[in-house]
């Protein structure tokens, strides 16, 4: 195999000592808060997601995937923040239609008290961050590794073609390439639209930290589609395809330094999962 090895763990550790002596979590700007106010900015919010439910089940023709999948980190959000059950994962007519009437359900049994809590809790940047990014976050973070079980698609294009014919790694490039930009590329879109989203709930540091990763693991994915773009058969020049592909590592080494310190600063970080 050509595949270059995995991220060492030395550089978990640095990366995790970093974390460790970054800035404190975010003080919020909501402390003085009262319950009447609480109630308030949760009742906007869930007439924000009903109204974007409705449109979304009398949709006219087809909805762009983008808004459901927004909606979707919207509602996860406040149910989140209530400790609410209800969830919505896919975007069908009667998961929405159930989904918000319990919302409703549970936003009207909060006490004065919960009020205030749970709109702490929509604005803290650790539920934002678990709720609306968490997810996407570790799905590019496999997707950009190089060790054997991930989901890296240049790991698995090499391994299938490392004695293959030219006309067979050609046959194979566009669907690798799409794969990456449709499915990985794809969510770290979504990832720059929560951050774009809820710029005031993050610090400044934390900002950085999760505008860098991103762009990293961005960068990481495409030296992916230019080493599969220039990948040769094993008795031709491969050292372009090559270049490319430890940059790729570089670049996902770098974007796992800014992650595990911002995770490191909630709580949350699993240097395992790097």
């Amino acid at each position: 195999m050509r595949n270059i090895s995995k991220i060492t763990t030395e550089t978990i550790t640095i990366a995790l000592a970093l974390g460790l002596i970054g800035c404190s979590h975010t003080s919020s700007n909501n402390e003085s808060i009262d319950g009447r106010e609480a109630k308030k900015e949760l009742a906007i919010e869930l007439k924000f997601l009903q109204n974007e439910s409705e449109r979304l089940i009398n949709k006219d023709g087809k909805i762009e995937d983008k808004t459901f999948q927004s909606y979707k980190n919207d509602f996860n959000l406040l149910s989140a923040s209530i400790n609410s059950t209800s969830k919505v994962e896919t975007q069908s007519d009667s998961e929405l239609k159930k989904s918000i009437a319990q919302l409703k359900r549970d936003v009207a049994t909060l006490t004065e008290k919960e009020y205030v809590k749970s709109y702490k809790k929509f604005n803290s940047s650790k539920t934002i961050y678990e709720v609306t990014l968490m997810n996407n976050m570790h799905d590019v973070i496999d997707a950009t590794k190089t060790w054997e079980g991930s989901n890296n698609v240049l790991n698995s294009f090499d391994d299938k073609h490392f004695h293959s014919s030219e006309a067979q790694i050609k046959k194979d490039v566009g669907p690798a390439i799409d794969h990456i930009n449709t499915v990985s590329k794809y969510k770290i879109e979504l990832m720059q639209d929560e951050i774009q989203k809820h710029l005031d709930s993050f610090t400044k540091l934390q900002l950085e930290q999760l505008k860098k990763a991103t762009h990293n693991f961005d960068l990481s994915l495409d030296n992916q589609i230019k080493s599969i773009q220039s990948y040769k058969p094993i008795n031709g020049d491969y050292s372009v395809s090559r270049e490319f592909n430890y940059k790729s590592h570089d670049e996902y080494t770098n974007a796992c330094i800014y992650i595990t310190d911002f995770e490191s600063n909630l709580g949350i970080a699993k240097a395992s999962e790097f």
